[in-house]
């Protein structure tokens, strides 16, 4: 069977076919050229190219919004704490001074911070002291030495007196508290306010005269001075020691130097068995630097003369002078013989 006419191209339509493929590949050149990007010309780039990235930003967008919505917030994650649920740090310890110098005075009540649930050690100024307490702490004296050990918070009174001598008594209130162990040295004030006035201290009364004698007497001569200067130096008392104002009307020591001036105003009187310190203050009154002379200051009992803490004064400047006198020993008075010439 042949093929009908009309199914077959024309020669015509053959010959014409590689002209229409020109024109169709210089049409798509074309509208390519149109897309191209020269550099220095703000031309639109191509539709192909444009997608992908507005796509990526589209995708990202996404997943940027869900990660927001995913992670809390600083303040979802660390709520706040009530205040006091947070702990404080622990403060620093506060020293505490465990050897202490207590002034006291017969008939005036003295209050003593102590160690509770530890023991205390007092120093009383009495060779052998008798205590009178009604508290429940436990008090025991060893010479002249008291150890007291509190159990609870309670104050403590007791009153403290000399074994053979009811007329000195010592009033105490010992404060229990959160601290380590104290040692309190008790010093009589003979002339302080509330103090021991029966006797008077230029007349030669003495406080716990055997503890001072004790101890004066267990060295050289010397070196008792010694120590009782380098004591008045560092501002503490030699063993049984009592401290005081100089009495009104009492004999001071003579003290003169050029370009010096002495006061004795405010000048303390510390009393032991065989010795006495006077203590007074020296000042530069010149214009020009003195260095204070031992042999300014006379005493009819004078044993040894120091100062503290200036051996050479520059002008205005003040120092402490110590004047050590012995005790004048009182003899009897003996029997007299008549004469057998008269």
């Amino acid at each position: 069977m042949r093929p009908t006419p009309s199914a077959r191209p024309s020669r015509s339509t053959q010959r014409f076919r590689p002209a229409a493929l020109l024109l169709a590949i210089a049409a798509v050149t074309s509208h390519a050229a149109d897309d191209v990007s020269i550099p220095g010309l703000n031309l639109p780039m191509a539709a192909s190219e444009l997608a992908p990235a507005a796509e990526a930003q589209t995708q990202a967008a996404p997943a940027q919004t869900e990660r927001k919505k995913s992670t809390p917030s600083a303040a979802a994650e660390l709520p706040a704490v009530p205040a006091q649920v947070v702990a404080k740090p622990p403060a620093a310890p506060v020293p505490v001074e465990t050897r202490q110098e207590v002034l006291v005075s017969p008939g005036a009540n003295t209050l003593i911070p102590i160690s509770r649930g530890q023991i205390n050690r007092l120093v009383t100024p009495f060779e052998r002291p008798i205590i009178q307490t009604v508290s429940g702490a436990d008090i025991a004296a060893s010479g002249n030495a008291l150890y007291v050990t509190p159990h609870t918070d309670q104050p403590i009174t007791l009153f403290v007196t000399p074994e053979d001598d009811e007329s000195i008594a010592l009033s105490l209130t010992l404060l229990p508290q959160t601290m380590p162990p104290i040692q309190a040295n008790l010093i009589l004030a003979q002339n302080g306010p509330g103090g021991w006035k029966g006797q008077s201290v230029q007349t030669g009364a003495r406080t716990n005269t055997e503890e001072a004698s004790k101890w004066e007497r267990s060295q050289p001569y010397m070196d008792s001075l010694r120590s009782i200067l380098r004591d008045m130096a560092l501002g503490t008392l030699p063993p049984g020691y009592s401290f005081g104002a100089l009495p009104s009307g009492a004999s001071i020591p003579a003290c003169t130097q050029p370009g010096l001036k002495f006061d004795f105003s405010k000048s303390q009187l510390v009393t032991g068995h065989d010795f006495r310190i006077y203590v007074a203050v020296a000042q530069n009154i010149s214009s020009r630097t003195l260095e204070f002379d031992h042999g300014a200051c006379t005493h009819p009992y004078r044993a040894a003369v120091s100062s503290w803490p200036h051996e050479i004064l520059e002008p205005g400047q003040k120092t402490e002078v110590f004047l050590v006198t012995r005790v004048p020993v009182d003899r009897p008075d003996r029997s007299s013989r008549p004469s057998l010439l008269q």
